[in-house]
């Protein structure tokens, strides 16, 4: 998979298929033998896994298809001719602050992080050039903001693990704060060094 991409150019379509063929494979070798699940129980397992991606896949087709009419409608150059007029001469740390809160916020509306980056880096990355920050940047801000929100988002891992120790959620959030916030502040500082960096 990893040739494939650095070498061959693979992008999503061979590597779904190639996902799909591994599985496959995967299934035969797990179904046969002596100690195998059978033919039910490889069918069934797949079928478990299947199901749990089901609401990421919904999440990502549908953050795919509010890109599309963005850009068909002319929508994100709108957006984009406007937010380049604002930090157009915005220093690049305070830019990067700025965006890594931004990318914080989005995590607790958009839960997915796939899905959330479908939707966000079209507008995102061109601004970076407007302000002169390597795009490699703006994907650092982007896991930072993300990583932070993880703790406090309202995803089913979060909920249901809370569920099962009979935690109250205001108390995971009087617990896990110090976290996210050394998160973002260890975090901004590191974007803050790469911008001061490589700009």
């Amino acid at each position: 998979m990893v040739w494939g991409v650095m070498t061959q150019g693979w992008w999503f379509p061979v590597m779904a298929s190639a996902f799909l063929i591994f599985t496959i494979v995967i299934m035969f070798i797990a179904g046969t033998g002596q100690y195998g699940l059978g033919e039910k129980g490889t069918v069934d397992a797949f079928v478990n896994g299947a199901s749990s991606l089901v609401g990421v896949s919904l999440i990502i087709g549908l953050a795919r298809g509010i890109n599309l009419v963005l850009n068909k409608g002319m929508i994100s150059d709108t957006i984009l001719h406007f937010s380049s007029s604002i930090v157009q001469h915005m220093s690049g740390p305070l830019f990067i602050i700025v965006l890594l809160f931004i990318f914080f916020c989005l995590g607790f509306i958009v839960p997915s992080s796939s899905g959330l980056a479908v939707l966000s880096m079209p507008i995102f990355a061109p601004l970076a050039d407007t302000v002169g920050i390597p795009r490699f940047v703006i994907v650092t801000t982007y896991q930072f903001g993300q990583y932070a929100m993880l703790f406090l988002a309202s995803t089913g891992l979060v909920m249901a693990t809370l569920q099962m120790l009979n935690v109250r959620y205001s108390h995971w959030l009087r617990f896990v704060w110090p976290v996210v916030a050394f998160v973002l502040i260890f975090g901004g500082g590191l974007l803050i060094t790469q911008v001061l960096i490589y700009s």
